[in-house]
């Protein structure tokens, strides 16, 4: 039996002290209002007083829902659910409507104001069925420490990050409802703009966007046209934005106004700059210093700009991001906001292009974060750091790897490993082709074409579930099993625990025995799967959550979750081959 404890409790004080979000996510006002009553004929009444419930939409009740409590400041308004109801998709804090056991739904109340990062998606859990996967094979042992905290999800972890040439084709913008419907199902995603293309790309001022999508060939001039769009998706989505301007340039005064243009259009929904990317494939950064520090002096007068870097490849992590934060930090004080490092696992077509790189988790994982977290923490930089970009392997993808279920499996380790070392966030690499020359991006977790959504791919579905399973606390788990591809997570939410198991083995099911520690009153598990059964190469439109794909309208007809067996402080799961579980446990 090999016991692998997923981390150790020594690293638990630098985490806490590196998670970041305490200075950038401000609580939106107190949601503590009284329940509503409802009664009906041989139903219970729902009373429950609002709680704070910081960046979330609510939990839903067990049964018919009681009135939810009304914050003070109005948000979006709340949503009237049936069955195991929840409250409407205000960012902040609500008040949670108690839940009632007979009678008719109460109506929400408003949601309480939101908060700047806005907040995780509502999520209708709905009423366990009888069913689910069976099967045989290894059993594992997982334990949750509730009273140990290792890292933490934030309202703005999961993003997104696009060439700059994706700001030129009228693809971001408030228009393209399928790209923000999706956007939702993930709550408020940010967005980096930069990539590759930033350094090919310049600012032509004032100027029209294009009044329809379009596809190839991409312009490398962004006028003030464009920028109105992009700033019009962000509202829309209630994402921030990473935005990167051209440092390879030099030119300090174009970069410059196309910074000023950005902030006085986008405002609060742009979370920092960036300058140019990768930039230390160019040099050391003894070397390019003082050209960095020269466009950044002149970025940071600029009312509101922040600064965000270095944006390093991500095998840079100690020569060229430590010595870069230490020295923007003492330069720039909090004006360097987020400190960004790239990661991929390998060259795309290389002989590690495999999904056994993928099943296997490189240790490069652990080592750029470990080394990413001690500059952040050391230098205070106030919204911590994360991968700016980040995916699978560098080069757009591995067709046939980063294009199946593999991916989305791998995706969810390599989230919550991140969360573990410090990181506030991942923003996963797409595009179309024809930005960052003419190979398609095969790991892109959204398929695009002519500036529309014409695909879901796997890895969305890695990052619905992780979604699904919520912000928090990300509590002490430990695995013990035979099999090594088998890990687990858990997420602290309201009034229960997200408890995600990943079984990346192609062969071997694994039951599990999940020890949150205290006496379980219920447990429901949804499943990511593929078609065929234990296939690592499952495809788009062969992966489904909860028995369902997600459609290019950013719809997903869900289905119910399954009960588990519990006892005591346990909770028994199964998990088949190539497959992840969400499982809530409620106490």
């Amino acid at each position: 039996m090999e016991t692998r404890v997923i981390l150790s409790l020594a690293l638990t004080s630098t985490l806490l002290a590196a998670c970041g979000y305490g200075s950038s996510e401000t609580p939106g006002g107190n949601g503590n209002g009284t329940g509503g009553h409802v009664t009906s004929t041989g139903g219970m009444t729902g009373t429950g007083t609002g709680g704070t419930n910081t960046g979330s939409g609510g939990d839903p009740g067990t049964g018919t829902a009681g009135a939810a409590g009304g914050g003070p400041v109005t948000g979006t308004g709340g949503e009237q659910v049936g069955t195991g109801g929840q409250v409407g998709t205000g960012g902040g804090q609500v008040g949670t409507g108690g839940s009632m056991s007979g009678g008719t739904a109460g109506a929400a109340g408003s949601a309480g104001s939101a908060g700047s990062g806005g907040g995780t998606p509502p999520s209708d859990w709905g009423t366990p069925v009888t069913g689910g996967p069976t099967g045989t094979g290894a059993t594992a042992m997982v334990t949750v420490n509730a009273a140990t905290t290792v890292g933490q999800i934030g309202p703005k972890f999961t993003g997104f990050s696009y060439e700059k040439t994706h700001i030129t084709n009228d693809s971001l913008n408030s228009t393209n409802k399928k790209l923000i419907g999706l956007y939702k199902l993930l709550g408020t995603p940010t967005v980096r703009l930069g990539a590759n293309d930033v350094d090919q790309s310049n600012y032509g001022g004032t100027g029209d966007a294009p009044t329809s999508p379009k596809g190839q060939p991409f312009t490398h001039t962004v006028v003030s046209g464009m920028i109105d769009q992009f700033c019009a998706f962000l509202q829309a989505t209630g994402s921030q934005s990473i935005y990167g301007v051209n440092f390879q340039s030099g030119n300090v005064s174009q970069s410059t106004a196309e910074a000023t243009y950005v902030m006085s259009k986008c405002g609060s929904s742009i979370w920092g700059i960036e300058l140019g990317n990768e930039i230390d494939k160019y040099g050391s950064w003894s070397s390019q210093k003082q050209k960095w520090e020269t466009l950044g002096s002149s970025l940071t007068a600029i009312p509101g700009v922040s600064l965000i870097g270095a944006a390093a490849e991500w095998s840079a992590d100690s020569s060229f991001t430590a010595p870069f934060t230490a020295d923007e930090s003492a330069k720039f004080g909090n004006k360097l906001r987020v400190v960004t490092n790239h990661y991929y696992n390998a060259g795309a077509n290389t002989s590690e292009a495999t999904a056994s790189t993928l099943q296997n988790l490189k240790s490069l994982i652990t080592s750029i974060s470990t080394n990413v977290n001690n500059a952040a923490v050391k230098a205070k930089v106030p919204d911590g750091w994360r991968y700016g970009e980040a995916n699978t392997f560098w080069g757009h993808g591995q067709q046939g790897v980063s294009d199946t279920i593999i991916a989305a499996l791998w995706s969810l380790d390599f989230s919550y490993l991140t969360a573990q070392h410090g990181g506030n966030g991942i923003d996963w690499h797409g595009g179309e082709v024809g930005q960052d020359g003419t190979r398609p991006f095969y790991y892109a977790a959204l398929a695009e074409s002519g500036g529309q959504v014409t695909g879901v791919q796997p890895l969305f579905y890695g990052l619905l579930l992780f979604a699904n399973a919520g912000t928090g606390s990300l509590l002490s788990t430990t695995v013990s099993s035979t099999n090594t591809n088998f890990t687990a997570y858990t997420v602290k939410g309201n009034g229960y625990e997200s408890v995600v198991l990943v079984n990346r083995n192609a062969t071997m099911g694994v039951t599990a025995t999940v020890n949150v520690g205290a006496p379980v009153t219920s447990a429901s598990a949804i499943y990511l799967q593929g078609t065929p059964a234990g296939s690592l190469s499952a495809g788009a439109g062969a992966v489904t959550l909860a028995g369902s794909t997600v459609t290019t309208d950013g719809v997903w007809s869900r289905g119910a979750p399954f009960t588990q067996a519990t006892s005591g402080n346990t909770a028994t799961v199964y998990v088949p081959p190539v497959t992840a579980a969400l499982v809530r446990v409620v106490p």
